[in-house]
């Protein structure tokens, strides 16, 4: 059932500011909306000739006019994932992406009861589950009645009892709906920008990096201390997301990136393993939240704050001297700042060859990216180990790989592998590329039914 309906006919649905310019519906949608679902599951049911089955129903208990926003359909969408992944026969299915809310009905080959019991699982499962609404139908089209109330989102009491008597207001109890969606799609962004980071880890083989194989160039590094640093990352990944919803200043993000570094550095034992990370997965992170509650394009957003936070730095007073810095001063290259300010072009390409490679077939897609990436980026890190002469050689070598087939270009990463361990080059600006366009190609599959 959706909840927090009032007014008239023809009137809006309670005061709330719209998000992202979107109208609230009025009771009249909702209710047309209402048998038009009731419609829907009464042909569906009769799709049954009286065999065994029973359809389940997924809406989104969502308090007040607004019912559909990218931050509610990334939940819905979930709940549909979680649902499928129960792998319970479905003889038909539809989902439905309306202003009154997203719906998504199946009919499945199950006892009413057993569909219930995991869908009531389901309900139950993390905190934002609770938004969701899913109805059982058994045969007969009756509905199976929980065993016990929902608790309300405020006080935990029994839901219907505050709706009934309005115990809460509807402000109270969209704010409580927001902190939910905002909470859940924090942790989503994070986990798929952790997942990148293993991406990119586990890519092998990796010329000059760590990776399955080896520890690459690097003596003070290894497969167990990137994958400490990545977790120690993700409570940082949420909360760059969740900057990114509010909106927050250049400071605010600046200074969740400062405890993220503390906390990678924490867990390295003082090793610089994904600094670059901290900073560009971070603002790729506030892109994605932003875009999520005030649209527009992930990396054009975190793009803006990256320009934003430069224009701040002279009244930071002088930057910390680093690797990145001292390179991009001698050699007049942009680095990372010229990148992100841009939007992150190299991560994007990165993201398209990804998915070229993968649509092609290709049996390692990430390794044939990173071999691109090498033969393009102005990479710092290679500046920083080998100067113009060490990253010229880089690049001429990724080149020359990229024009033989696509077949023989890993067994070429292999050799050039020995070759940068040998010279102590190690192309880690190609590397946070490379994790950068796994991000934004989870980041394409996660927004492309939101906006």
């Amino acid at each position: 059932m959706n909840r927090g309906l009032n007014g008239d006919d023809g009137r809006a649905l309670g005061g709330e500011a719209m998000h992202m310019g979107q109208t609230g519906v009025t009771l009249q949608q909702m209710l047309d909306a209402r048998e038009r679902r009731s419609r829907r599951q009464r042909a569906m049911l009769n799709q049954l000739s009286g065999g065994a089955g029973c359809l389940l129903c997924l809406t989104m208990n969502i308090a007040g006019a607004v019912k559909r926003t990218p931050l509610i359909r990334l939940l819905f969408d979930e709940g549909v994932r979680l649902f499928e992944d129960l792998h319970i026969p479905v003889l038909s299915r539809q989902v439905l992406d309306e202003q009154t809310g997203p719906e998504a009905f199946w009919l499945v080959a199950a006892g009413a009861e057993e569909v219930k019991q995991a869908a009531r699982r389901l309900e139950d499962r993390f905190p934002a589950a609770r938004l969701f609404d899913f109805d059982v139908l058994d045969g007969d089209g009756q509905k199976l009645s929980r065993p016990a109330a929902r608790a309300c989102l405020i006080c935990s009491g029994p839901a219907v009892l505050c709706a009934r008597s309005r115990r809460h207001g509807l402000p109270a109890l969209q704010e409580a709906t927001e902190r939910l969606l905002r909470d859940f799609a924090g942790e989503q962004l994070a986990r798929c920008a952790h997942s990148a980071l293993l991406g990119e880890l586990y890519t092998t083989p990796k010329p000059g990096l760590v990776d399955r194989s080896n520890c690459g160039a690097h003596s003070d590094m290894d497969l167990p201390l990137f994958e400490a640093s990545a977790r120690s990352l993700y409570p940082y990944f949420v909360e760059a997301a969740k900057l990114g919803m509010a909106a927050c200043e250049p400071e605010g993000l600046r200074q969740a990136g400062r405890e993220g570094e503390a906390a990678m550095f924490s867990a390295t034992g003082g090793v610089n393993t994904h600094k670059g990370m901290v900073y560009s997965m971070g603002l790729l992170l506030y892109g994605m939240g932003k875009a999520l509650t005030s649209g527009g394009d992930a990396c054009l957003l975190a793009g803006a704050m990256a320009r934003a936070d430069e224009l701040e730095a002279p009244r930071r007073g002088p930057a910390s001297t680093t690797n990145g810095g001292r390179v991009r001063a001698r050699y007049g290259v942009g680095g990372i700042l010229e990148e992100a300010a841009a939007g992150f072009p190299h991560g994007q390409f990165a993201s398209r060859r990804i998915a070229f490679y993968r649509r092609l077939g290709a049996s390692n897609p990430e390794a044939l990216t990173l071999c691109d990436l090498m033969a393009e980026l102005e990479d710092t890190n290679l500046l920083h180990r080998g100067g113009w002469e060490g990253l010229t050689f880089v690049r001429s070598r990724a080149k020359a790989i990229g024009t033989r087939p696509v077949t023989e270009r890993e067994q070429a990463l292999w050799e050039l592998d020995r070759e940068l361990i040998t010279r102590r080059l190690s192309p880690g600006g190609s590397a946070d590329m490379l994790a950068l366009g796994l991000f934004l190609c989870s980041w394409e599959k996660l927004s492309s039914s939101l906006f």
